[in-house]
């Protein structure tokens, strides 16, 4: 510590000094008659002033020196000139302000007729548009940090010099466009802006990611200064790289929020403009009318097929689990449920909705049993809702940590199996799909990671709905048109959604038994809001308001928190702490430990972090504290959604291959050697791809956004009068969330279902 404070010393260059001087001394003259105008409040030369200390600070201070011995003091520097610095002067119109201050002959004479010049108008333009400006940003901090660069900017002032002057003109160019100073105005939407932002910081965080985890020194000019510094080159790698991670983001983070905000209210429009009103007539796309996939969604044989293809493969794969080698990697009961199944499932459920459901293999064996045996009773009330669903999908987790289902393809039959029993039992017994609804927690997690989906069963004229008295889309019909054989009856929907009310895919298992029973072929498969499902105060067919339903926030929470156990489990610092307590408490396996583990991070957790959520959000804006709890369930189910993505298509990308063959083993064993021989190679995961880490930070900056603009967008369909205050405690929430995904997704992953 003594050897840096020796280090440090003032940097006062004249050729520094003398510019910034003049050139606050002409935005001071500037100012002259301007504060108080429209658009020129009293904050923007404050906000100049600020960035000119700011700027002082960076370039003048010990910062300056010890920056030259110490990578974090050198990205510290570049943070408060890029990230502090820059944003400032351009919120304070410093070109527009000392354009202004200069002398009239100057200004007059010769920049005026020059700026005013076609060519240096189009040339304006083109500089000051977002895309050059990001794409001016990109180039900069991506050539100086190379290496040889960055090293020869330490070793010639004139180099140092030159990067700064470039990190500074690139700020400028990306900070521009996204604030837009007096009197300029933006020309992208808001919306546009959010991805602006975004791609920016990821474009920052993947920099900061390398320099914060890798197990080298990657600029050696800083190891013998570190070192006589008495530092570690490494660790001041890594510390250069937290800072350059999280202070961006502080910056970046709170102006895509902003945005958002500025989207959801919308934006004001940039001159009045005498539109006249000419009637479009809009055409919704409807899946259930495209050729080839809406007649083959609309038979009832083409879905029972789908279903019957289903059951085959998972009895394929049950049968493997117990007759074929119980080495994970070999069997199809290792491989296909916990890497490609998962891994598709989730792509699709984002994507296309509850598919998942509408293929199920449990309807193809209920619907069979269906033929013989009708239900006769009901569900107990007791036990209706979520409330079985929520204990069973935290079985789930806990079982699947603690006995390694990954590895064993005997258990993983079992468990099928059981999926098997009691969907019959249940659905054998109950009335109205009560196992789909209330039960299966396969059913519970796709249901509601599809609420992010864009597409649902809806109507397609909700007047038609209003005038039918029969309503056969829930009670069922007789067979008409000869689409069904005439000994089957048409059934209605079981879980007894009325399709106009219906929100989002929550309750609903895209049976599309519907179809088949609306006399007036009003049913469409189309594109709903995500609004709709996560944050409208309506009430919704079978679930009813978003505020109203303690069970079902539950079952969201437990799905959130446990998207990011499930993840965490398998990384290497977790594996660590769970040997090193096993090795200290003397337990001959791990089991016990694994479960409790995951059972305090997929239920205590959850409920503690939403009680806490939930009792700041009544304090700060008032509330009942379970209605409270409701909204921020839902607000979290995109963060989380995300993670189960990220980590799902990890193993999917990862391990596309494992599957192979296991298959051609499988085939062997039975005599049929088309396949050829399994080539056991293929049982490894192959090295991570380059875009995939990208694409999993993306993905999880995403969610966050989408979680913020729930929570705010419930607040403000309700009018509520602080909704800030109101959505605070759960954007911090999910903000905490969405770091602990960042860092799960860098850490070394334990490769499941691999020969690894």
């Amino acid at each position: 510590m003594n050897a840096l404070a020796g280090a440090a010393r003032w940097t006062l260059d004249l050729w520094l000094l003398l510019p910034l001087a003049a050139l606050t001394l002409a935005y001071a003259r500037g100012l002259s008659g301007l504060v108080g105008r429209r658009g020129f409040p009293i904050w923007r030369p404050w906000c100049f002033f600020g960035g000119m200390c700011v700027l002082l600070v960076a370039l003048v201070s010990p910062i300056d020196s010890l920056g030259h011995l110490l990578l974090s003091f050198h990205m510290l520097q570049h943070w408060l000139l890029m990230m502090v610095a820059v944003p400032l002067l351009v919120l304070g119109s410093g070109g527009m302000v000392v354009l202004r201050g200069l002398p009239p002959s100057l200004r007059r004479g010769a920049l005026g007729p020059f700026l005013a010049s076609p060519l240096c108008r189009r040339v304006l333009r083109t500089v000051v548009h977002p895309i050059f400006g990001w794409t001016a940003l990109l180039i900069v901090t991506t050539v100086w940090h190379v290496p040889a660069l960055y090293q020869a900017a330490l070793e010639r002032d004139w180099i140092h010099r030159l990067e700064h002057a470039s990190f500074m003109v690139a700020a400028v160019l990306f900070w521009y466009p996204l604030i837009a100073p007096w009197p300029s105005h933006r020309v992208w939407p808001s919306a546009a802006f959010i991805a602006y932002v975004l791609a920016a910081d990821l474009q920052n965080t993947v920099f900061s990611a390398i320099l914060t985890f890798a197990d080298h020194v990657i600029y050696p000019i800083y190891e013998p200064t570190a070192a006589v510094l008495g530092w570690s080159a490494l660790r001041d790698q890594q510390l250069a790289g937290a800072i350059m991670w999280t202070g961006t983001q502080l910056i970046m983070l709170p102006v895509a929020v902003l945005f958002v905000r500025r989207a959801l209210l919308g934006d004001p429009p940039a001159a009045p403009v005498v539109q006249r009103r000419v009637p479009i007539r809009r055409r919704e796309s409807d899946l259930l009318r495209m050729p080839f996939i809406g007649a083959a969604l609309r038979s009832r044989r083409a879905r029972s097929m789908l279903r019957w293809t289903a059951l085959a493969a998972a009895l394929a794969v049950m049968v493997d689990g117990w007759f074929g080698p119980q080495d994970a990697p070999s069997n199809l009961a290792g491989t296909i449920p916990w890497t490609h199944w998962r891994g598709i499932a989730v792509l699709a459920l984002l994507v296309f909705g509850n598919v998942l459901c509408m293929t199920c293999p449990l309807v193809a064996s209920r619907n069979l049993l269906r033929r013989f045996w009708k239900p006769r009773l009901r569900w107990p009330r007791a036990l209706a809702g979520k409330w079985v669903a929520v204990v069973l999908v935290i079985a789930w987790l806990v079982v699947y940590e603690a006995f390694d289902l990954w590895a064993t393809p005997a258990g993983t039959a079992w468990v099928m199996l059981g999926f098997f029993v009691a969907a019959l039992a249940v659905d054998g017994l109950f009335k109205g799909a009560v196992f789909c609804k209330s039960i299966c927690p396969i059913g519970q997690f796709q249901m509601v990671q599809s609420s992010l989906s864009p597409l649902g069963v809806s109507v397609r004229d909700a007047s038609v709905c209003r005038g039918c008295e029969t309503q056969e889309c829930i009670r069922g019909a007789e067979p008409r048109g000869g689409l069904v054989p005439l000994r089957v009856a048409v059934p209605g929907c079981e879980l007894e959604l009325f399709q106009p009310a219906k929100r989002g895919n929550i309750d609903c298992t895209f049976c599309l038994d519907c179809v088949d029973a609306c006399p007036h072929g009003n049913v469409a498969l189309k594109p709903i809001r995500v609004r709709d499902s996560l944050a409208s105060p309506a009430w919704g067919s079978s679930i009813g308001r978003t505020d109203g339903r303690l069970d079902l926030s539950l079952l969201m929470l437990v799905l959130v928190f446990g998207a990011f156990t499930n993840a965490a489990a398998m990384t290497g610092p977790w594996l660590s702490v769970a040997d090193s307590l096993s090795a200290h408490w003397g337990l001959a396996t791990p089991t016990l430990l694994e479960g409790g583990l995951a059972f305090l991070g997929a239920c205590i957790l959850p409920v503690t972090a939403a009680l806490l959520a939930a009792a700041a959000s009544s304090w700060l804006a008032g509330g009942g504290w379970i209605g409270n709890l409701n909204l921020g369930a839902h607000a979290l189910v995109p963060i989380g959604a995300m993670m189960w993505c990220v980590h799902w298509t990890f193993h999917l990308a990862t391990s596309a291959q494992t599957a192979i063959p296991a298959a051609q083993r499988a085939m062997l064993d039975l005599g049929i050697d088309w396949f050829g021989q399994p080539q056991w190679a293929q049982s490894c995961c192959v090295p991570t791809p380059a875009w995939l880490l990208p694409l999993e930070l993306l993905l999880l900056q995403g969610g966050l956004l989408c979680s913020g603009w729930i929570a705010w967008r419930q607040r403000m369909d309700r009018n509520e009068r602080r909704p800030i205050r109101a959505c605070l405690p759960w954007w911090i929430l999910a903000t905490a969330l969405w770091a602990c995904g960042t860092w799960i997704v860098m850490q070394p992953m334990q490769m499941r279902g691999t020969a690894l």
